[in-house]
């Protein structure tokens, strides 16, 4: 430094030398004096006027220890300048030392100004370059707000559940209750505060951010307007006869266009089997058989179709069926079976239940759990049992509930677009996110009495600027952009974030049932399940990369379906009472190429496959405690739920995807032979077995109500031979007849769906 200043340098000085601090006022007032003075005379005595620094410091020196007065220092200053002065070596010396820890000074400074403008430039580009948070490029007409920035580009801690954008005193009323009627006092606090890291003990839950407690959580009210009015269908002018009759005219024209012929029609018994199996979830009982067929209806698989969808003592079997069917359908077979599972897997089959007993139209059935708010506890005042279809996947950025909801109600996945635009399937990068930012206003809360989560609507909104609460997402190339909601097929809603103005999941349900997608999934599904085998493979995966067997089918039975007012028993009616449906499941040499193993399904013969897990259970219980002639044969949910825990498990992986050990290996050959189910069934207490052996009935006789029993046939002429010889080299009938009832329930045709 070339000069030396006024203040600093006398301090250094005086410090350095151990002398008692001077008096700064002081000699501030007096700089100001010597330049003031300075400017009204440049030179005294035709010398230039010393340097102010220079006066300073020889005043520093003439200075006693003791603080001196302003005037004194101010006299001695003006006479240090009159004449030359005279430093000593102590001074010089002093001098340098001051320069030198200035120098150390400024070089300090230098280093924390460039710590500090790296940290700015880091700052600056974390904030402005591509792919770090604030939007280049904003997709549609609508441009991010201004200042906007996604929180959750970043390693997202949870701000779906911790939802720090939301202000803690937000009034968001559920039933005239808002949230500060309902959060303590700790846990509003925390929604300003930065996330504890709390992770409740929730299976499958990735809760990076605390869960709020709440006394009681009230079910939302749908007070917001609705901008998507619900479709209107055209009622069906069709009578059942002429939808049947239309599937079987397009299957037999492809039949004619491929050259294959049908197998022939399956035997009434094959027929009476299978369509228990489908209807009702288990093989029909030997009473059940023999009435189908000593009937002398005209046509009498109308007559078992319209007796099991119809009858009042099949109600409930029915209803508990496919409970646990759709169950399996919305969160899995493993979804709920385990203690830390936030799925209330009873409380879910029990709500499907009355929704199948009653025939609920499954349009409504499907906006009830895609909009669900409440709690998943029974009991509670709040308790809906809807709200576990997305109670497991709406944790974090609700990924997973924007697949799900495609994949299940639409019949696309979408999943592979969060990353990347898909190569094959069409799906961009934009759709997926446009379609998850209607689940963000969906949160979590847990009941503080029961501990069980419950769905919370929110408002959500990124920054006070603007109400529109948009997402963020990250292309492969780094760029970011923006989403608002918007479905599938383009149809877009306002883009408010507030639950008020825009109920975003509301929208969301209506414009998926007023979709074409969604009858046309619907119908491809129950064809599956009855089948085996939908128009396309799988059955989830729709769309012009994997075109149906039957487009034109497919396509009509969509808008039946839709016109009938979404009427599933009917849906199901057609497709059971159709010929494709009755034929048997031998294969022929004129049908070989009827192969839907190679993606080539043409339906000329029934598809013979393994029992759904459901099937086997509910056949196995039913022939351990069958409890008699004309009374309904209920499974026991928590017996399903026991056992089938036992068979399937969540693989833990980002699509919810589970595994079961029901895959034909050893595992499963080992269940059947030695499993509680199994012994329950053979035991000789078991319900079918100790009443064919405590009967009159000749030995043939039993054993043929043993093979009408298991396999829904009678034994053939030499198989009852082999039989009676066995029963004539042993002593005990009981014993030889229990030994073949194990054997039968232990083949493969019992265990398959023919």
């Amino acid at each position: 430094m070339n000069h030396e200043d006024p203040i600093i340098d006398p301090l250094l000085e005086e410090l350095l030398g151990q002398q008692q601090m001077p008096d700064l006022t002081a000699r501030v007032v007096q700089a100001h004096q010597q330049r003031q003075a300075a400017k009204q005379s440049p030179k005294q005595n035709g010398q230039a006027k010393a340097p102010l620094s220079i006066a300073v410091s020889t005043a520093t020196q003439t200075t006693s220890p003791e603080t001196p007065s302003v005037e004194s220092q101010s006299t001695s200053g003006v006479a240090a300048t009159d004449a030359p002065t005279k430093r000593s070596g102590e001074f010089k010396r002093r001098l340098k030392r001051q320069r030198f820890f200035t120098a150390i000074s400024s070089l300090s400074l230098s280093l924390c100004l460039l710590v500090m403008l790296g940290g700015v430039a880091y700052y600056t580009y974390q904030r402005f370059l591509p792919g770090q948070g604030i939007p280049l490029a904003a997709d549609g007409n609508q441009k991010p707000s201004s200042g906007a920035r996604d929180h959750e580009v970043k390693p997202d801690v949870d701000p779906q559940l911790a939802d720090h954008n939301v202000p803690s005193n937000e009034a968001i009323v559920r039933n005239g209750s808002s949230v500060d009627d309902l959060v303590s006092p700790e846990t509003v606090a925390s929604n300003d505060a930065p996330s504890s890291g709390m992770s409740p003990a929730v299976g499958g839950m990735q809760n990076g951010g605390e869960i709020e407690s709440v006394d009681q959580v009230a079910i939302a009210d749908k007070s917001a307007p609705s901008y998507v009015k619900p479709r209107m269908w055209d009622s069906l002018r069709l009578d059942d006869r002429d939808v049947i009759s239309e599937i079987d005219n397009a299957i037999a024209n492809a039949w004619k266009s491929e050259n294959v012929k049908p197998s022939p029609a399956a035997t009434d018994n094959e027929f009476c089997r299978r369509t228990y199996l489908q209807l009702l979830g288990r093989i029909p009982t030997v009473e059940e058989i023999e009435s189908y067929a000593k009937h002398r209806s005209k046509d009498k698989r109308t007559w078992l179709v319209d007796e099991i969808l119809g009858n009042e003592k099949y109600k409930q079997e029915f209803a508990s069926f496919w409970s646990a069917r759709f169950a399996n359908i919305l969160v899995g077979r493993a979804g709920g079976m385990s203690d830390d599972s936030p799925i209330d897997r009873s409380a879910l089959e029990g709500y499907l239940a009355t929704a199948f007993e009653k025939n609920k139209p499954y349009n409504l059935l499907v906006k009830e759990l895609i909009t669900a708010t409440g709690t998943t506890s029974p009991g509670s005042e709040s308790f809906n049992p809807a709200t576990n279809f997305l109670v497991s996947m709406v944790d974090g950025d609700a990924k997973l509930a924007t697949a799900k909801t495609c994949s299940t109600f639409l019949g696309q996945q979408l999943q592979c677009a969060e990353c990347h635009n898909h190569p094959t399937t069409g799906w961009n990068q934009d759709q997926f996110w446009s379609m998850n930012a209607f689940f963000r206003q969906t949160k979590l809360a847990k009941d503080r009495d029961s501990g069980k989560l419950a769905i919370l609507d929110r408002d959500f909104v990124k920054n006070q600027a603007s109400d529109a609460g948009e997402v963020y997402y990250e292309q492969p190339n780094g760029l970011v952009k923006v989403a608002y909601p918007q479905f599938v097929d383009g149809t877009k809603i306002p883009a408010s974030g507030k639950v008020a103005e825009v109920d975003r999941r509301q929208e969301l349900a209506q414009l998926i049932v007023n979709s074409d997608d969604f009858p046309k999934a619907t119908v491809n599904r129950m064809w599956q399940h009855f089948f085996g085998v939908g128009f396309t493979q799988p059955v989830d995966d729709m769309g012009p990369h994997n075109p149906a067997s039957h487009p034109e089918l497919l396509d009509n039975l969509a808008v039946h379906f839709a016109e009938s007012g979404f009427d599933m028993k009917r849906l199901m009616r057609w497709i059971v009472l159709s010929e494709p449906y009755a034929l048997s499941s031998r294969q022929i040499d004129d049908n070989l190429a009827d192969d839907p193993d190679a993606g080539q399904q043409l339906f000329a013969r029934y598809y013979a496959r393994q029992m759904e897990a459901e099937q086997l259970f509910h056949s196995l219980q039913m022939l351990a405690k069958n409890p008699g002639r004309g009374s309904a044969i209920i499974a026991s949910s928590d017996e399903r739920h026991t056992w089938l825990g036992q068979v399937n498990q969540k693989m833990g992986d980002d699509e919810d995807s589970e595994t079961s050990t029901l895959d034909g290996g050893v595992t499963q050959s080992l269940l059947m032979m030695n499993g509680g189910l199994m012994r329950q069934a053979t035991d000789a207490q078991a319900a079918v077995l100790k009443n064919v052996i405590a009967s009159n009935m000749s030995p043939s006789d039993k054993v043929e109500h043993l093979f009408l029993a298991a396999l829904s046939r009678r034994p053939t002429k030499k198989e009852l031979n082999a039989i009676s010889e066995i029963l004539k080299s042993r002593s005990s009938e009981a014993a030889a007849l229990q030994d073949i009832w194990w054997a039968l329930l232990n083949s493969n045709e019992f265990i398959l769906d023919h």
